[in-house]
């Protein structure tokens, strides 16, 4: 079985597109928090670890802490908007 597509130019395939898509998003995101700005994508909510239970959410990227679930989805829309 293969899965090699004939028709797409250049010998290219899906992946290779895919992965392009993601390697420009990634630098996006790393210029973006080279100027200050994070989008928030590695966060801690509760319960927590079991040795340090939380009831906040947390971004483990920036630090910032927020009292609900949304607020922290309120500020990662942000943060994707003011990215791209």
């Amino acid at each position: 079985m293969s899965y090699y597509d004939e028709e797409l130019p250049g010998g290219f395939q899906d992946a290779d597109f895919e992965l392009r898509e993601l390697t420009q998003q990634a630098n996006r995101i790393e210029a973006a928090r080279k100027r200050g700005i994070c989008d928030h994508g590695w966060t801690q909510g509760p319960p927590g670890p079991p040795s340090a239970p939380t009831s906040v959410y947390t971004c483990l990227h920036c630090g910032t802490v927020w009292q609900t679930e949304r607020e922290m989805y309120i500020a990662q829309e942000d943060a994707r908007e003011e990215i791209l």
